[in-house]
């Protein structure tokens, strides 16, 4: 694959692509000593049984170990800031919010009411989860989605709690200027203090992006443009996302007509200037999309190939270079892309069912 390259708008590339309750006894264990240091990511295991039943398991990235799980949750939404992890069960508007730190096992229940402004037919609640970087509050931001009698999105509004505050009660926020993706969890992120949401407009293309100021509790005026070129910007929706990588704003779009995942970081909000750092070639982290071997005979009988993986969603990037990624279909897999070798090596297989909702940052003390 070519140099990684700036977009317009003064986009200037920053390197180059060398490849086209009580805490469960399960969160205390020997392991806390050469933990100390390891990164790790918060994952959601669905029970086969009740989808909204689940495990939530904390998996060393490096090594693919389970470090710390907390099971039988009855969760509809699961994320992590920092070093705690909110789950909201499964209900109505009105089902409580729950916080856990794995580092002293305390759980706090948050409880939720409906406001004036949740009304609609079937509304559909979705939750971003995060601490504001210079007041060190945690707080929590509920999307709420009315839908006409087509079941399609008609109007958006929000409530906003900070834990500890205001007697940890709902309170209403200013409704997002357009409509956002909230079903689909890539297509959101939070990085610096602000919650990023792919909105579900073509006026700027599908790579605009609404950010909704965590400290001051209000929506930027105007909609951060992305950096997807003009021929591509009416992409597939459900090829880009969002990630806070290594504290930045990732953009990712996995471009299928290219064999590409292109990466771009934001490198000023006001400007709406993005650096694109990678550029990688499915087959070196997606298995089926690998270029056949022109060097071997074609075999007279077509050979059966595994299904292809659709989707790879970064995670962070390793002090050493290495690239740590969530594969979710057909099975999910922690994979660790090597930009020395082009290459990618399963760390674990978490199989189906499973997700990745966030990175756990805080204190191992409870796993001592």
């Amino acid at each position: 694959m070519a140099a990684a390259h700036a977009q317009s708008s003064g986009r200037q590339p920053i390197s180059t692509c060398p490849s086209t309750a009580v805490a469960p006894p399960s969160m205390a264990g020997a392991q806390a000593g050469r933990l100390k240091d390891a990164q790790l990511v918060v994952a959601v295991h669905n029970d086969a049984a009740d989808f909204f039943r689940s495990d939530v398991k904390l998996v060393d990235v490096a090594s693919g170990a389970i470090v710390g799980q907390l099971s039988g949750q009855s969760s509809a939404h699961t994320s992590a800031a920092a070093g705690l992890i909110c789950l909201v069960p499964t209900g109505t508007s009105g089902s409580a919010v729950r916080v856990f730190n794995p580092a002293t096992g305390g759980m706090t229940d948050i409880p939720a009411g409906p406001t004036a402004a949740h009304c609609g037919l079937n509304p559909q609640f979705s939750y971003v989860f995060a601490q504001v970087p210079t007041t060190k509050e945690y707080k929590v931001l509920r999307i709420v989605t009315s839908k006409d009698y087509n079941n399609n999105p008609r109007r958006q509004s929000c409530d906003i709690l900070t834990l500890g505050g205001l007697g940890q009660r709902w309170r209403p926020a200013p409704s997002p200027l357009v409509l956002l993706s909230t079903t689909i969890p890539r297509h959101r992120a939070v990085t610096a203090g602000f919650a990023h949401f792919l909105t579900t407009t073509r006026t700027i293309g599908y790579d605009g992006i609404a950010s909704f100021d965590l400290e001051k509790e209000e929506w930027r005026p105007s909609l951060l443009q992305g950096p997807l070129p003009s021929e591509s910007r009416n992409c597939c929706h459900s090829s880009l996302s969002l990630v806070e990588l290594n504290g930045h704003l990732a953009f990712v779009h996995h471009n299928y007509l290219s064999y590409c995942i292109d990466m771009w970081v934001l490198a000023d909000l006001e400007k709406s200037t993005w650096f694109k750092i990678q550029s990688l070639h499915l087959g070196s982290v997606l298995r089926g999309w690998e270029e056949p071997d022109m060097g071997q005979p074609v075999p007279l009988i077509p050979i059966t190939r595994p299904l292809k993986e659709i989707f790879a969603q970064p995670l962070m990037m390793l002090d050493d270079g290495r690239i740590a990624f969530w594969v979710a279909f057909p099975n999910s897999s922690l994979r660790l892309y090597d930009p020395k070798t082009c290459k990618c090596e399963d760390v674990v297989d978490m199989r189906k069912a499973c997700g990745i909702v966030g990175l756990y940052k805080g204190s191992q003390v409870g796993l001592a």
